[in-house]
This record gives C-alpha cells, sequence and structure tokens, in this order.
C-alpha cells in the first residue's frame, strides 16, 4: 500500500508540474502577443503623428513657392512661355476674349511705333507676394523691351490684382520710358480700378487701361520713323531711250489688241460661243489647288529681349 501511495503522489506532482510549465508557456505567449500589439500600435502613432505635424509644414512650402513678387533671378518663379498669342496674360477666368483681342489692337500699334512694348499680367490676390516687385519681376522675366536703338529698354508691365469686390492695379517702366510720369500713370491706374469697380466688369478694366496708357504714351513718345521701311524710288530714264520704250510699249499693246480681235472672229465665225467664267466657277479654286491656302499659325507676342525695369509703383 505504502508504494502505491508513494506512486500516486510521484504522478500527481509530475502532474501540477506539467500544468504549471504550460500555463507558463500560455501565459508567455499571450504577453508576446500583447507586446507585439502594443508596438504596433506604437508604430501606427508615430507615423499618424508624424504625417500630421510634416503635412502642414509642406502645404504651406507648397503654397508659398509661387507667389509672384517673392522670386529671385534668373525665373522669378515663372514657367510662362516667352511669346505669348495675347498681350495679355491670366485673363481666362476673368475677361472675354473679344476684349483680350481689342487690347492686342492698341498694344501692337504701340510695339511697332516702337513707343512702348508693353505687357498685362493678371493674378489673383493670393497668387501675389510684394506687388510692386512682382510688376517688375514678370517685366524682366518676359525681356520686355528693344534690347538696342534709340528706343531701347521701352518695356512696360501693369499688374491687375483681383480681389474679392476689387482690382488694384500696378504697374513697370522699362529704363528707356523715363518721360512716362508716376502722376500719369498713377492716374491710368485709378481709371482702370474706378471702370472695374463700376462696371465689374474686367472687359472694361481693360479697354480703359489700354486706351488711357496708349494716349499718355504717345503724349509723350512719338512713333519711331526709323523702324519703317522707306519707299525705293526708281529713277526712269529720260531722253530718247525713254521714248523709244514708250513707242515699244505702245506697239506691243497694238499687237495684243489685234490679236485678241481676230481670235474673237474665228470664234464667231465657227459658230462657238464664247463664255467668261462666272464668279461661282472660280469659287472652289483651281484643280489640285485649295482655294482657301491653308490657316496660318497664330501671331505670338513677346519680348525682343530687354527686361531692364526702372521704376514701379
Amino acid at each position: 500500500m505504502e508504494e502505491y501511495s508513494l506512486a500516486d503522489r510521484l504522478w500527481s506532482k509530475s502532474l501540477n508540474q506539467k500544468r504549471r510549465n504550460l500555463i507558463l508557456l500560455e501565459n508567455s505567449v499571450k504577453l508576446n502577443s500583447v507586446w507585439r500589439a502594443y508596438r504596433l500600435v506604437a508604430i501606427i502613432g508615430l507615423a499618424f503623428s508624424w504625417l500630421v505635424t510634416f503635412t502642414p509644414a509642406q502645404t504651406e512650402t507648397i503654397s508659398a513657392a509661387p507667389l509672384c513678387g517673392n522670386g529671385s533671378a534668373p525665373d522669378y518663379g515663372f514657367t510662362y512661355n516667352l511669346l505669348q498669342p495675347h498681350w495679355t496674360m491670366g485673363w481666362e477666368p476673368y475677361a472675354s476674349e473679344w476684349a483680350v483681342d481689342e487690347v492686342d489692337t492698341v498694344l501692337d500699334q504701340l510695339n511697332e511705333n516702337a513707343i512702348a512694348q508693353t505687357m498685362i499680367l493678371i493674378l489673383p490676390q493670393e497668387d501675389v507676394g510684394i506687388r510692386p516687385n512682382c510688376a517688375v519681376h514678370f517685366l524682366r522675366y518676359m525681356q520686355l523691351g528693344l534690347p538696342t536703338g534709340p528706343r531701347k529698354d521701352n518695356g512696360f508691365v501693369f499688374l491687375i490684382v483681383v480681389e474679392p469686390d476689387s482690382i488694384d492695379v500696378h504697374y513697370a517702366v522699362g529704363l528707356g520710358l523715363p518721360a512716362l510720369t508716376a502722376h500719369e500713370l498713377t492716374n491710368i491706374n485709378r481709371a482702370a480700378e474706378n471702370a472695374y469697380q463700376s462696371t465689374h466688369s474686367m472687359d472694361q478694366a481693360l479697354l480703359t487701361l489700354a486706351d488711357e496708357f496708349d494716349m499718355v504714351a504717345r503724349n509723350n513718345y512719338a512713333p519711331e520713323t526709323s523702324s519703317a521701311p522707306t519707299p525705293e524710288i526708281l529713277d526712269r530714264p529720260s531722253g530718247p531711250v525713254d521714248t523709244w520704250a514708250l513707242c515699244g510699249q505702245l506697239c506691243l499693246v497694238t499687237l495684243l489688241f489685234l490679236f485678241l480681235m481676230w481670235m474673237f472672229s474665228q470664234t464667231g465665225s465657227s459658230g462657238t460661243r464664247f463664255y467668261p467664267p462666272g464668279p461661282s466657277s472660280w469659287r472652289g479654286g483651281f484643280r489640285g489647288f485649295p482655294s482657301g491656302g491653308g490657316r496660318s499659325s497664330p501671331r505670338m507676342r513677346g519680348g525682343s529681349g530687354s527686361g531692364r525695369s526702372g521704376r514701379t509703383n
């Protein structure tokens, strides 16, 4: 009996030991799972906090980069093409193409007369930093103004900053336009601002700006005549040579007239009538050649290479 009781005690001790080992194993597995979950939660929280703290700073940097007037040479933060289809840029959300074309007509003449090479930049206020600098930087970037000649550095820029209920107009003047005074140019700015305030029309503001500037610029600078081609005068021969040339021309005309008369008489005698072609027969052009001549590429406008600026407001 004692041997059986001793064996039972040993067996029970062995079972208890196995139970304790299983409990310890289960506890260690649970601890490892909890530790892994804690590490995963900590990593997710750290990543989330890093994103929250980094994103606003990154967004602020991106939004601050393109502000006009805060850039530096050589591009001042601009990415525009130096040649544009219109003298006005940024007009699409605010003005009509008709008004922009009308402004082009005025500014084309100022450019062809070598008075001023002018561009207008329209930007919302959230895209503009230091406003006078924005106008100067745009003039330099677009290289407005003639690079040589008596009218060199005649670039000019109007900047229109669009605000919620109004516009704010600034200018930048090239070094070659010293006769344009600050008083005259400021009056042009106010006239455009008042036109927008009374009509809330960017079309009207642009037309006022172009017309007022055209008047002030032409009052201070006459068109450059040296840029216009002078007609070539051909020396005609005089004396006996001139007389023989005139007689030869008259003889040729007479022979041509007699030849045509003979052709018509031959046509009439054969019973065939000659009908000259009417307008409708020429409407399509000659066979094999289009009557329209193809579409020409649009005119491009831009600076001539100067970009030297003097004053701004």
